[in-house]
């Protein structure tokens, strides 16, 4: 009999101290419990183990470095601080969209190779943890629905963590059992293995989780299970998402053609299986002036997953528990001296007859669209009727209808308690819609609204861009996807057969895909997802300044005002929000794709005699 004792630590699960001893035979310290078949024959037991997974999920933060508290039916959160790698959302300003003055660590790809990072760690831990449920679920008494759903919940997070460590790290150790101490000492150590074997598992394990996780509505119905649990549907949305990453890594990274075809294909078909099963659809809701259902996704007290909405999975906030729940986005957002949106994030946004703001010419001499009124701000830096005038709304859903700059006299924003942006565009769409815009107020310190973590305005981007790099999309693909989240946000919709060409186009992206980018880039701004899109396309290129200045710029100064000098000034009338980083925004191809092995790893691996190397360029 061996018993297994919990310790407190980040996670239900906890840690296995990977990172300092890196043994795939430590065994995984749970809440107290007999590791014989007593604890896996009962269900209940069972559960509370898969609950701790549930911290995998970020939210809106106290995600992997969170704790959480678990019940015999859904998991809770709780956790009050949230910072940026614990975050889906806001604080991963390290991207073209957003901006921060110098000394955040998300400004800068790092110039060494630490001596142990938790993106390394996290994921074996639960890995082990993962492989652990599977070999003991094979042998337990339960009946078989239930058995194959929580061994399919194990294949859900083997694949889900081992793509978090490819993606970060390409090849990587990879074991894909639990390890014997007894019996399968020989497998301990081992070199990194190709990323394309790691991948071409994970897509196995996938494919048997959803095989042998129930349908959402089985898990909906079930009273130890519930509603926003794992099913299904779940883990077809992370085959989208997984897929679409390794498709785009083997073309244009590893320039397989085979390769890439094969995991595009694998992602339009796991896509299109959410889409058409009659589960969600878009909240549609808008108006003339406001892309409400669009901000619902991010400032909802009691999001659901009920049959016929977007959301698919999220996670919980309250302020009713001990200790409350609080999210940690909308708490930070709030603060005096925010992250803003830049420049080139600003004028991503298309006009609503579908086009972008610049309609021909070249840099420096472009040609206007007619229906953008400029980006000029008013005597009381209102830009109602310039920048968001005639725009897609959900750029009046993401920043405020006036500039807020950190220098006293351009600061003229009346509302949440003196809030003033690093690059003067005022980030809102955290904010509850019961207080914004409007007085400042306590309840945006204390928002309890949730956070998706899987809903489908992603999966049907990644549909799109899919059909796209497949060369089979066709407008009825196109009408299914990108024209539903356009129509709700009040720009017309898209015609393949007569595309807008973006003078500010790369010139190796067709204007087609270059149209179905951009359109992820704005419904999933101020996410995660973008720093991994410009990794997994190749285009580094857009985080280095001297490539586009336009991601280290922001709004434009309201004539008639005196110079803006604080931090580094202006560059042409923009606010520069600051020069610190422009040296050390130093973009190294291929170095920035990947991320570099812990150094501990690698000596703690070659003082056992493995070829252990480190990662290009670093």
């Amino acid at each position: 009999m061996k018993k297994i004792i919990y310790k407190s630590g980040v996670v239900l699960i906890g840690l296995l101290l990977f990172a300092s001893c890196n043994s795939w035979l430590d065994k995984p310290p749970l809440t107290s419990y007999e590791d014989d078949p007593s604890f896996w024959n009962n269900e209940n037991s069972v559960r509370l183990y898969i609950n701790g997974f549930y911290s995998l999920l970020n939210g809106a933060g106290g995600g992997r470095q969170g704790t959480t508290a678990a019940t015999s039916t859904a998991p809770t959160y709780n956790s009050i601080n949230g910072t940026g790698s614990e975050s889906d959302f806001f604080f991963n300003t390290f991207t073209d969209d957003q901006a921060y003055f110098a000394g955040n660590s998300f400004d800068h790809f790092p110039i060494s190779a630490p001596s142990s990072a938790s993106t390394w760690s996290t994921p074996y831990n639960f890995i082990r943890v993962a492989q652990l449920l599977i070999t003991r679920m094979n042998s337990s008494t339960i009946s078989d629905a239930p058995k194959n759903h929580y061994m399919g919940i194990g294949y859900f997070f083997m694949a889900m963590e081992y793509f978090e460590l490819v993606r970060h790290y390409g090849d990587v150790p990879f074991v894909d059992k639990y390890l014997d101490q007894n019996t399968d000492t020989a497998m301990i150590w081992g070199p990194r293995v190709n990323r394309d074997e790691v991948m071409d598992s994970v897509l196995v394990f996938l494919n048997n989780a959803i095989a042998m996780m129930y349908p959402k509505a089985v898990a909906d119905a079930d009273p130890n299970l519930g509603y926003n649990t794992l099913n299904s549907d779940i883990a077809y949305a992370l085959k989208s998402r997984i897929c679409l990453y390794e498709g785009s890594w083997a073309k244009y990274h590893e320039k397989n053609t085979a390769r890439a075809t094969q995991y595009f294909t694998e992602c339009y078909n796991a896509s299109e299986a959410l889409r058409s099963g009659g589960n969600y659809a878009l909240n549609m809701t808008h108006t003339a002036n406001s892309a409400s259902g669009y901000r619902a996704a991010y400032t909802t007290a009691g999001l659901s997953t009920n049959k016929g909405g977007e959301i698919m999975l999220y996670r919980k906030y309250s302020v009713i528990s001990t200790p409350s729940i609080v999210n940690a986005v909308g708490t930070q957002a709030n603060s005096v001296n925010s992250p803003g949106l830049t420049k080139d994030a600003v004028e991503s946004f298309l006009c609503t007859d579908g086009r972008p703001i610049y309609i021909g010419g070249t840099t420096g001499n472009y040609t206007n669209n007619p229906l953008y009124m400029g980006d000029e701000s008013n005597s009381t830096c209102g830009i109602s009727k310039t920048v968001l005038a005639n725009r897609d709304l959900r750029l009046s859903a993401t920043i405020d209808s006036v500039v807020s700059f950190l220098q006293g006299p351009y600061f003229l924003n009346s509302y949440y308690g003196g809030r003033r942006s690093q690059t003067g565009y005022l980030i809102i769409r955290f904010n509850s819609p019961l207080v914004s815009p409007g007085p400042y107020s306590s309840t945006i310190q204390t928002p309890v609204y949730d956070a998706p973590v899987f809903w489908l305005p992603e999966v049907l981007l990644n549909e799109a861009e899919a059909a796209a790099e497949l060369g089979t999309i066709t407008q009825t693909d196109v009408a299914n996807t990108i024209n539903l989240l356009r129509t709700r946000a009040g720009v017309a919709s898209l015609d393949v057969n007569n595309v807008p060409d973006d003078p500010k186009r790369d010139t190796d992206v067709s204007p087609l895909l270059w149209e179905i980018r951009r359109e992820r880039r704005v419904e999933l701004m101020l996410t995660s997802f973008r720093y991994w899109d410009i990794r997994r396309w190749g285009k580094v290129e857009y985080l280095n300044p001297a490539h586009n200045l336009d991601i280290f710029l922001g709004a434009r100064i309201p004539d008639g005002k005196p110079p803006y000098t604080y931090q580094s000034g202006e560059v042409n009338g923009y606010v520069q929000f600051t020069t610190d980083t422009l040296s050390q925004r130093v973009i190294k191809d291929p170095q920035d794709y990947l991320d570099p092995v812990p150094t501990g790893e690698l000596d703690l691996y070659q003082s056992k005699g493995i070829d252990f190397p480190q990662n290009p360029g670093w």
